[in-house]
């Protein structure tokens, strides 16, 4: 029988469990297959949050699993995207400072507040999606540089916060 407080980190694991069946099915060219898993994996990612709130579930791991696992699936979409040329391979290296950002000023004694950043990651999973429905270069050039922009602008937010904290103390 499963503990109701482990269904959370169980829908987090999920994600990281599909994130290699999505890269798997895309470069095979099996489209159709890879929206349905990264919809279900989607899905799992609204799920864990809700069910973690609603059953009073949260925890750090948990939270920190649920960044992880939606890190892992992000990085290995567009790694998927890169190998198939649909996105310059610097995007990873762009996701990849985000992530460590996020990671690196949510530890910090007095955590940072950005309210741009806490939305990075929906635009992410909204991106690939986005993707794989419309894959014209134009519109992923489109995708890509708002993306470029809001990765500033929370940049610019947790700095303008890092500051403030500092002046503060």
């Amino acid at each position: 029988m499963i503990n109701k407080s482990n269904i959370p980190n169980i829908l987090s694991v999920t994600r990281i469990i599909f994130a290699p069946i999505f890269f798997y099915a895309f470069l095979n060219e099996l489209y159709l297959i890879s929206i349905i898993i990264f919809m279900v994996a989607s899905i799992t990612d609204v799920l864990d949050g809700y069910i973690a709130r609603k059953i009073n579930a949260i925890s750090d791991l948990g939270s920190y699993l649920d960044v992880t696992s939606d890190f892992i699936l992000v990085i290995m979409s567009f790694l998927a995207y890169v190998i198939k040329g649909w996105y310059d391979p610097l995007i990873l290296i762009l996701i990849t400072i985000m992530f460590l950002l996020f990671i690196g000023t949510s530890s910090i004694k007095k955590p940072v507040y950005d309210p741009i950043g806490k939305y990075l990651g929906t635009y992410l999973m909204l991106m690939i999606f986005m993707s794989l429905i419309f894959p014209e270069i134009l519109f992923m050039q489109i995708l890509l540089i708002i993306l470029v922009l809001f990765s500033l602008i929370s940049i610019f937010c947790r700095l303008l916060f890092l500051h403030k904290s500092n002046l503060s103390l």
